[in-house]
């Protein structure tokens, strides 16, 4: 009988310039490996590409805030959130999924909102993080289409209010 080992204690930090390079190779492994149930393979690659590309990744923390989840002494996973309170980026490595990092990076980005002044959250999910956003008390708003080249890709616009 195989037992689970219990999960590794989960650190989280603010998100940095410096993480660029560690968060596009989490990024292409959740999407490549991570939404391989919801996605196509033609639809990843459009998404994540052929291959990481950390170098495409250097500006992209430019104007957000965001967190990063650490354990074993490496990052898991990182969500961002900017000043109107759209959350662009949400990713757990699809190793560490289902384990409390989404949900932990996702209250402590919630704060964050709160403390920007943002009324409302916002994001893009993916047919993969819709449920996670929806637990959360998120509301779909909408059906999204993304065409990336010649190909489309599902996703749905969402809201959650923060009261004060």
């Amino acid at each position: 009988m195989f037992v689970k080992a219990p999960p590794m204690p989960i650190h989280l930090r603010d998100l940095t310039p410096i993480d660029t390079n560690e968060a596009a190779l989490l990024f292409f492994a959740a999407v490549h490996r991570g939404t391989a149930d919801v996605y196509s393979a033609a639809q990843r690659e459009a998404w994540a590409g052929k291959a990481p590309a950390p170098v495409a990744w250097e500006k992209r923390f430019d104007g957000v805030s965001g967190v990063v989840a650490e354990s074993g002494g490496g990052m898991i996973g990182f969500m961002t959130i900017d000043a109107s309170g759209l959350i662009d980026l949400a990713f757990v490595h699809p190793d560490h999924t289902r384990t409390g990092v989404g949900r932990s990076m996702y209250h402590a980005v919630e704060i964050r909102a709160r403390v920007l002044g943002a009324p409302r959250l916002r994001t893009f999910a993916s047919e993969q993080a819709k449920p996670f956003f929806i637990r959360m008390g998120w509301t779909v708003d909408a059906p999204n289409t993304v065409i990336k080249g010649k190909v489309t890709l599902q996703n749905y616009k969402m809201f959650k209010s923060l009261p004060d």
